[in-house]
């Protein structure tokens, strides 16, 4: 028997919040593995607002989990080309990858977590996987309280508190659209792939000028 997270997520792109989430979850509840899933068409987002392609956000989660034996991505939503919700994608990661007898865990956010009644049939989710609430130090857990009434399956819902990372996938798109650097914001793998394919407006040729500009230097010292 083995006890198995999936993390579900845009990932776009995937960032050091997002491992630091998984890294100390799968420690907290001893997890066997933790199953990245990209979303292909996010059911709640316009597709505009998602701005890398979804074989580059599939990519990229590849490359963030390189050299982690316990971290696996799969690519259920990426071809299903149409809108997946977590109830639908659970059962067929739980298919894939599982076997009789394991324990299922779905990671998110604990601020996605608290709107969980707005999500397509949270209870018959619940059934299927316990809900993992992600929460940042200090996080208020009666924020989740409200859910209590409402879910028959409340108690399915596990607070797990997490290294608190102040990084979002907006900001990193932000700031690559300024041209600034996000390196070490994101896994290294993640970085040459935003630079190497020009992602979010990613200025390849600026940064590997003054990389090599450096180590002319060095190199004539």
């Amino acid at each position: 028997m083995s006890r198995i997270g999936i993390f579900g997520g845009t990932f776009d792109p995937v960032h050091q919040g997002h491992m630091v989430i998984a890294e100390q979850v799968a420690q907290a509840l001893g997890l066997d593995c933790v199953i990245f899933v990209p979303g292909g068409v996010p059911p709640h987002k316009t597709a505009s607002s998602v701005k890398a392609s979804v074989e580059d956000r599939f990519d990229m989660v590849e490359a963030a989990i390189e050299g982690n034996d316990k971290f696996f991505v799969d690519r259920v939503e990426v071809d299903a080309g149409r809108a997946m919700y977590s109830v639908e994608t659970v059962p067929l990661v739980k298919d894939r990858w599982g076997k009789g007898g394991d324990e299922w865990f779905f990671v998110s956010g604990a601020d996605e977590v608290s709107n969980l009644l707005s999500w397509k049939e949270p209870d018959s989710l619940l059934e299927e996987a316990a809900m993992v609430a992600a929460t940042r130090p200090g996080y208020d857990i009666s924020n989740l309280g409200h859910l209590e009434e409402e879910l028959d399956n409340f108690d399915r819902i596990i607070p797990v508190e997490c290294t608190r990372v102040d990084i979002s996938a907006t900001g990193i798109r932000r700031a690559l659209a300024k041209g600034e650097s996000v390196r070490y914001l994101v896994p290294e793998g993640v970085y040459e792939i935003i630079h190497d394919r020009g992602l979010y407006g990613a200025r390849k040729e600026g940064e590997k000028a003054r990389q090599e500009g450096c180590l002319n230097r060095r190199t004539e010292a």
